[in-house]
């Protein structure tokens, strides 16, 4: 009866603890009826999933915010580069205006002739005055050489951002350099004739005159008025871009 008791409390006393913590575990509701390990790993999933969710989510709002930004720099960047080709090509073309206008200006004062010529006070020669003449217009082509550089560079730089359009309209400038020099050219070939090819079309002699020499003012001179017109076309061209900031 003593080894009896003994073992009924043994059992009693191992028993009755797992007994409470069971009942007390269906009491918070900690255990399912599959148990308390299947539902700690079920948790565990949707928190996992919870987790990608997020993560994915923040993944997609930073590549929207980063592209965003990469539009909005890019904008940003391709309207300065504009602005920059407007303002450069404008400068140019105003540049240019004003070496074609000193380049014709119809007073030619003694410093620009060679030293010695008409010195003697007499008749200089044909060839004399070719040389003479081919010295002031040489000086004075030079600045128009230089400036036309700068402008063909500014004409290529814009033909590359807005394409043939660019070309249309600084087109124009450029034949009026070129119209200048043919004038100078005829102008010579006539000191060469002696004046006989003006003579004997003095029609082309008026045109060619006042192609080579016209003030900045003349407002009726032909190739002022073209040159108005072609500076007119690149600013209307150019202005749109000139408002970025």
């Amino acid at each position: 009866m003593h080894r009896s008791g003994w073992t009924l409390a043994a059992h009693g006393s191992t028993s009755e603890p797992q007994c409470r913590r069971r009942i007390s575990g269906r009491k918070i509701g900690l255990i399912g009826k599959d148990g308390p390990c299947m539902q700690l790993a079920q948790l565990s999933i949707v928190v996992e999933m919870v987790k990608d969710t997020v993560l994915a989510g923040a993944a997609v709002v930073t590549a929207w915010i980063a592209i965003r930004g990469l539009n909005s720099w890019l904008r940003e960047l391709s309207g300065r580069t504009k602005f920059q080709a407007a303002l450069a090509l404008m400068r140019s073309a105003y540049g240019l205006r004003d070496a074609i206008f000193n380049c014709r200006a119809p007073l030619v004062v003694a410093a620009e002739f060679p030293p010695g010529y008409k010195n003697q006070g007499n008749r200089p020669s044909v060839k004399e005055e070719m040389e003479a003449w081919g010295f002031v217009f040489k000086n004075r082509w030079g600045g128009v050489v230089a400036m036309l550089r700068e402008y063909d560079a500014r004409s290529l730089e814009a033909e590359a951002i807005w394409g043939v359009d660019a070309r249309t309209v600084t087109q124009p400038l450029s034949e009026c350099v070129s119209t200048l020099y043919a004038a100078i050219e005829s102008y010579m070939d006539d000191l060469a004739s002696e004046g006989d090819i003006f003579r004997a079309d003095r029609d082309f002699a008026k045109k060619v005159r006042s192609e080579v020499f016209a003030s900045r003012s003349s407002a009726d001179n032909e190739l002022n008025k073209r040159i108005a017109s072609a500076l007119d076309a690149l600013a209307d061209f150019a202005r749109p871009n000139l408002r970025h900031v």
